[in-house]
């Protein structure tokens, strides 16, 4: 009789937790909406319980706060992003050319999602939003922007040992790869893709040295 119990609770346990994880998706695809057009100040819980078909009592049962509405639909995307590097950091290719594919996942991913790409301008741009806002989303995401640069940092180490990726601090050139495909894929830059990349690539491949024929002269510009 126990057992029996024991099995229907498991079931009945399970169809509750993906009840609440599909309502729980439902408001933060609102809120990042919301927070889009409206802005992370001025974004209203009302207009996310009208979009997500909740109440706004209901939206407090998932979340603690409005702060906490707004981390947590930051930080979805977030950890999703970083599964995007993960995938591009694993696949084949030499490491600046698994960089590259970093470029293409970003671009790919924040075209995709248009909100949530605005999202992150305003909070690059910081005085949009309330301080303790940008505070808890940065302690949140700390650890997903660390384990991103670990793995950008980890390719331009093996880049450089092959002598593909130009010298200086692994840490510092992938942050400053970081930058440059953050500010692609976010401010709207008229370039292609292909001049990006070219742009990338430039930054951050070794200098190639052009090797002199035996017995030849470095031109003096001279006649």
């Amino acid at each position: 009789m126990t057992d029996s119990v024991g099995d229907d609770d498991d079931p009945r346990s399970r169809r509750g937790a993906a009840r609440r994880a599909a309502s729980t998706a439902d408001i933060l695809d609102a809120a990042e909406r919301v927070f889009s057009e409206d802005g992370l100040r001025d974004g209203s819980l009302r207009r996310i319980a009208e979009l997500s078909g909740y109440s706004t009592a209901a939206i407090y049962k998932f979340f603690d706060s409005k702060q906490h509405l707004v981390t947590e639909t930051l930080n979805r995307r977030a950890d999703e992003y970083l599964g995007e590097v993960k995938t591009a950091a694993a696949s084949e290719g030499t490491p600046l050319e698994r960089l590259h594919l970093i470029v293409d996942a970003a671009a790919a991913y924040f075209s995709a999602r248009k909100s949530f790409s605005s999202l992150i301008r305003q909070v690059q741009g910081g005085a949009a939003i309330l301080g303790p806002v940008l505070a808890a989303f940065a302690d949140d995401v700390g650890g997903l922007y660390g384990q991103a640069m670990a793995l950008m940092t980890e390719l331009v180490r093996e880049g450089q040992e092959n002598g593909e990726i130009r010298a200086g601090d692994p840490r510092a050139l992938a942050h400053l790869a970081s930058v440059l495909t953050n500010e692609f894929v976010l401010a709207d830059l008229p370039l292609s893709r292909a001049e990006f990349h070219a742009v990338f690539d430039g930054t951050v491949r070794a200098p190639q040295t052009v090797a002199r024929k035996p017995g030849s002269r470095e031109r003096s510009g001279r006649p």
